[in-house]
């Protein structure tokens, strides 16, 4: 890894663009090990992997989730994940489904180092279906502090909450890691970027960080992932976006040397000119 002492050299970072197979675990895990490897081999420091990487996504109940899920010590997807991680020399981020000692089911995300894991995430909110078959995320944003920087995770639906990023940044998040499994918008016009995308631009933007936001393809059940995952700087602008299909994007960020730029501008500072006591964030009015 280039930045080892908080010197501001710079990562790479790769967002891994898979089709996780539910229910397959010993299959995905392969999968993921391609990815993992393909983007070390392009020098990635730190690989992001989607969404429910570890057993797929479209479960049809809480009891299919569960047989699916595994935990987070001695589960064999978190075991290979971080046998690579040590293996190659570096930080891997990705989606399972994590089952706890005391029945709890979440939509989780893990954030692995060559020595262990060193972050858990627990999607705090819940789309569609995935109410069925996962429990609300219960520990709130995490922030970790790693060589590169402060990292934080939230996963797909979460960026739709502008709580989400905004958690993260007032914790001191340099970068966000986002695991998702994006789908199409019925109402998306053809001219126009992903919704998904203005989200991740806008968090980054407003919020004054990276995000690097993997997100699956494929089609699962009838519901299609669209991929398109995208790496965005601290100005909300793109430095890597991918199609739909296998694919892996990188992109060189700079999260503890670009602190100085992205929190002193004199004039405007998204996180530094909030007027918190103005705020009423309270339950919306019906």
């Amino acid at each position: 890894m280039n930045q080892q002492n908080g010197t501001g050299d710079g990562i790479t970072i790769a967002c891994a663009q898979i089709d996780p197979q539910i229910g397959d675990i010993e299959g995905n895990i392969d999968r993921c090990e391609v990815a993992i490897r393909g983007a070390a081999e392009r020098g990635a420091d730190v690989v992001v992997l989607p969404e429910c990487a570890s057993g797929g996504w479209a479960f049809a109940d809480r009891g299919e989730s569960e047989r699916a899920a595994q935990r987070l010590e001695g589960g064999p997807t978190i075991a290979a994940w971080q046998r690579l991680a040590s293996e190659l020399g570096i930080w891997v981020c990705g989606g399972f489904g994590e089952l706890t000692a005391d029945g709890g089911l979440f939509n989780s995300s893990a954030l692995i180092a060559p020595d262990g894991v060193k972050g858990l995430y627990r999607k705090v909110h819940l789309w569609n279906t995935e109410n069925l078959a996962f429990d609300p995320g219960d520990l709130g944003y995490p922030v970790v502090s790693t060589p590169f920087g402060r990292v934080g995770m939230l996963i797909c639906y979460d960026a739709w909450i502008p709580e989400s990023f905004r958690s993260l940044a007032v914790k001191g998040a340099d970068l966000v890691l986002a695991p998702s499994d994006w789908v199409p918008n019925p109402r998306q016009p053809a001219d126009v970027p992903p919704l998904a995308h203005i989200m991740v631009m806008a968090g980054a933007h407003s919020n004054q960080l990276y995000v690097a936001a993997a997100s699956r393809w494929g089609n699962e059940r009838g519901q299609q992932f669209i991929g398109r995952s995208v790496i965005a700087d601290h100005s909300g602008w793109l430095l890597a976006d991918a199609g739909s299909g296998e694919e892996v994007i990188t992109a060189v960020i700079d999260p503890v040397g670009s602190r100085s730029d992205r929190r002193n501008d004199p004039f405007n500072r998204p996180l530094g000119d909030r007027r918190v006591s103005q705020y009423d964030l309270g339950e919306v009015v019906s």
